[in-house]
């Protein structure tokens, strides 16, 4: 698996305020919050952070609302765009970026669930993240660990060679059918074929 170069979503987004705030909505898309708290998590003055929230706020990436006596901000999870920049955002910087570096094997196949990503908590019936090739167990194993108790939730994950992927496939196995179903950000570049039903 190759990672993103580092930078690509800095020249991309021109502004780091808004990459920060980006970063901040994208990788805890559960969370609201109001400007004050932004401001200390980005690390920007108030008047960046003010500006970058106007512009998100035009193009449709965030909602705003009154609560108590502030304004709170929240990721607007119809925005059209938002599952192809959480795509760039995840293997440019977080989970994502982890399972695609050294270490974790020969991956043929991977792919993180946006539902997981923008905060569901899976079910037995969910994966979350899939691996598919000749995968370092113990390593993926603590990447999932250290993101799980980063977001306090248990993660479900599966790792498969491609014979068991392929045989899976092949008896249309509702689960996998099901995970490639789902709206994914796949990690591993030119592995389309793996998701021919």
């Amino acid at each position: 698996m190759e990672a993103s170069s580092k930078g690509d979503l800095k020249r991309l987004f021109v502004s780091q305020v808004r990459l920060d705030i980006l970063k901040l909505f994208l990788l805890k898309s559960e969370v609201r919050y109001h400007v004050r708290e932004i401001t200390r998590q980005v690390g920007a003055e108030i008047n960046a952070v003010r500006r970058e929230l106007d512009n998100l706020m035009t193009l449709g990436m965030l909602e705003r609302t009154p609560q108590k006596n502030r304004l709170v901000y929240a990721l607007k999870k119809e925005y059209p765009h938002l599952i192809e920049i959480l795509g760039l955002l995840v293997k440019d910087e977080g989970l994502g970026k982890a399972l695609g570096g050294r270490g974790v094997g020969d991956v043929k196949f991977a792919f993180i669930s946006v539902p997981f990503l923008l905060g569901r908590v899976a079910t037995p019936n969910d994966i979350d993240i899939l691996m598919v090739g000749s995968v370092q167990m113990r390593r993926v194993g603590e990447i999932v660990k250290a993101e799980e108790k980063r977001r306090g939730q248990e993660i479900n994950y599966a790792v498969l060679s491609e014979r068991e992927f392929n045989e899976l496939k092949k008896r249309r196995d509702p689960l996998i059918l099901s995970a490639l179903l789902q709206p994914k950000v796949i990690l591993t570049p030119n592995s389309h074929e793996y998701l021919s039903l």
